[in-house]
């Protein structure tokens, strides 16, 4: 038996977005979940953003990093 796990920023520093998750998903457009979409990450940084991204918009077709 298999537990889905959710992915977690693989550092911790004091410019993590994990926090500024709930203010970011503000400012994305309304129809993000519309349609397929491609997720470019400029920034990787600790990959928080991202992960939140791919564990919570299921028609992101492609993430590129």
């Amino acid at each position: 038996m298999s537990k889905h796990q959710t992915a977690k920023p693989f550092l911790k520093w004091a410019g993590g977005k994990t926090q500024l998750i709930s203010e970011i998903e503000k400012k994305l457009p309304s129809k993000l979940v519309q349609g397929n979409f491609t997720y470019i990450e400029p920034f990787v940084g600790s990959g928080a953003v991202l992960f939140w991204m791919l564990s919570n918009f299921p028609n992101l077709k492609k993430a590129v990093v």
